[in-house]
C-alpha cells in the first residue's frame, strides 16, 4: 500500500515522550518510522477493526423499542 505524508503537530512534552520512547525502544529510528509504526497499531487494534454501532435504522423503530 502506498504511503501517503502526513503533517503533525505536538507539544514539547508529547515530542519528549516520544523521544524517550525511540531511545529506550527503537534506537536508530526516526520521530517519523515510529509514529507511523504507532499509528500502524493503533489502526489495527480490535476497536478500530469492528464497525460502530449505528442502533436501529429508521424503518426499524417504533413505540416498542423508543427509549
Amino acid at each position: 500500500m502506498p504511503t501517503l505524508p502526513v503533517t503533525l503537530s505536538v507539544d514539547e512534552r508529547t515530542l519528549a515522550a516520544l523521544d524517550r520512547h525511540v531511545e529506550l525502544h527503537r534506537q536508530g529510528r526516526s520521530r517519523a518510522d515510529v509514529i507511523a509504526e504507532i499509528l500502524v497499531v493503533w489502526a489495527a487494534s480490535p476497536e478500530r477493526s469492528t464497525p460502530p454501532d449505528e442502533g436501529l435504522r429508521p424503518e426499524e423503530l417504533n413505540a416498542s423499542n423508543d427509549s
